[in-house]
């Protein structure tokens, strides 16, 4: 009976201190990624609460990576680098304590590329800046070729105004004299037509 008793405790024990186990369930960034944007924190989430003096280390290729700030946030552990950090191979290695006081210690590996994906943006933005110029100059250029074409008609269309214009002078006047000797000689005739007609009276 006793023996019945022993094992039916253990039986209920067991579980509880399973469960009491934290264990890591997810990260950010997560184990293996390859991230493109800047890394502000580290995020370690465990499937249950973890306890003060939990903490985390991170190196780059071998060269330690300090952190300005390691907080514990009930089930989570958060690391704040203190410097922006650079495009490389990273490794966070943790040592957090569960709620039931037993230890976990494990590692995670990513990859930063978020200067790669910084510079194909310069890249983009400058051949962006460049094309914008390049249409600014040929508007610029086709607006002049306009105004140098406009220019070269106008004074076209002078020119030829002031040639049609010439002889259109000399024309009016010799309308002018013509019409002057032609009244003389009418005046001449009417003249000696009364002459004429006094004599034969």
């Amino acid at each position: 009976m006793k023996k019945t008793l022993i094992l039916l405790s253990a039986l209920l024990v067991l579980p509880m201190t399973a469960h009491a186990h934290s264990v890591l369930e997810s990260s950010t960034p997560a184990e293996g990624s390859v991230v493109a944007e800047p890394i502000e924190q580290v995020v370690l989430d465990f499937s249950a609460g973890i306890e003060q003096g939990s903490a985390m280390t991170m190196t780059m290729e071998g060269t330690a990576v300090d952190f300005s700030e390691v907080a514990v946030m009930e089930d989570q552990l958060v690391g704040m680098p203190a410097q922006e950090l650079e495009d490389g191979s990273y490794v966070v290695e943790y040592d957090v304590l569960s709620e039931d006081g037993h230890p976990i210690q494990g590692s995670l590996a990513f990859e930063l590329q978020a200067g790669e994906q910084e510079a194909a943006q310069e890249e983009q933005a400058e051949e962006a800046a460049q094309e914008e110029q390049a249409e600014e100059a040929t508007d610029e250029q086709e607006a002049e070729e306009a105004e140098a074409t406009e220019s070269e008609e106008t004074e076209t269309s002078d020119m030829q105004q002031a040639s049609s214009g010439e002889p259109e002078a000399p024309s009016e006047d010799a309308g002018s004299s013509l019409t002057l000797i032609i009244a003389g000689i009418a005046i001449i005739l009417l003249i000696a037509v009364v002459v004429l007609m006094r004599r034969k009276r």
